[in-house]
């Protein structure tokens, strides 16, 4: 029988929580041995409800270990920021990618990079483009040709439609709505509940019905 494979959590928030039920329920979860979370130094030894504390980032940085990592945090730049320092050191840790069996998406039919996760209830059509280290929260839709960066955090019930243009480090709040064809710069925060009539710039936070920039 082959070894089952250490993984790890990086965050220990709900996020964290979630992505580790995520990692557990996912089709892939036979070939895991899930070893805990990784946490801020006064939290390490705390118990949660699937795992303990186990470690901070520095120390699975450090400690050498050869092991899958899923990210369970939910700020784009922390996700960018993290995946940088593990790769500039040289960890031999993976980063697969994680989907819910309630999920729905092709991949004949689309590109997903590494190190996404895909929760329950998610829909992708066809003809999808999806870079690296993205988290796609509960009941997401994504529509046809529509084109994400990496690090991207889209939440639950947020529609983007059909060949829309998402940037890198973007946050998609609860239930935003993307309409068709727009464009949405990197690190553009989307408000919940926004409806995104119009294409957003970089670094612009908008909010409301139609979205509008946050005053």
């Amino acid at each position: 029988m082959t070894a089952k494979r250490p993984l790890f959590v990086i965050g220990a928030g709900g996020l964290g929580r979630e992505a580790a039920q995520l990692a557990l329920e996912s089709d892939a979860a036979k070939h895991w041995e899930f070893r805990g979370f990784i946490g801020a130094p006064d939290e390490v030894g705390q118990h949660l409800t699937l795992g303990d504390i186990v470690g901070t980032d520095a120390w699975l940085i450090e400690s050498d270990v050869d092991a899958d990592v899923i990210l369970g945090i939910g700020a784009p730049q922390i996700r960018s920021r993290l995946v940088s320092q593990i790769i500039n050191k040289g960890a031999p840790l993976a980063f697969p990618n994680v989907v819910h069996p309630s999920s729905r998406l092709d991949l004949r039919h689309s590109r997903l990079g590494r190190g996404n996760a895909i929760t329950a209830g998610c829909t992708f059509t066809l003809d999808i483009d999806v870079g690296d280290f993205n988290y796609f929260n509960l009941h997401a839709t994504i529509g046809h040709d529509v084109k994400i960066g990496s690090y991207c955090v889209v939440n639950p019930g947020v529609n983007i439609s059909g060949r829309s243009r998402i940037g890198d480090r973007v946050l998609i709040g609860t239930g935003a709505q993307i309409l068709e064809g727009r464009s949405i710069g990197d690190s553009a925060v989307i408000g919940a509940g926004a409806v995104v009539t119009k294409d957003v710039p970089a670094n612009l936070t908008v909010v409301g019905i139609p979205a509008r920039p946050l005053e």
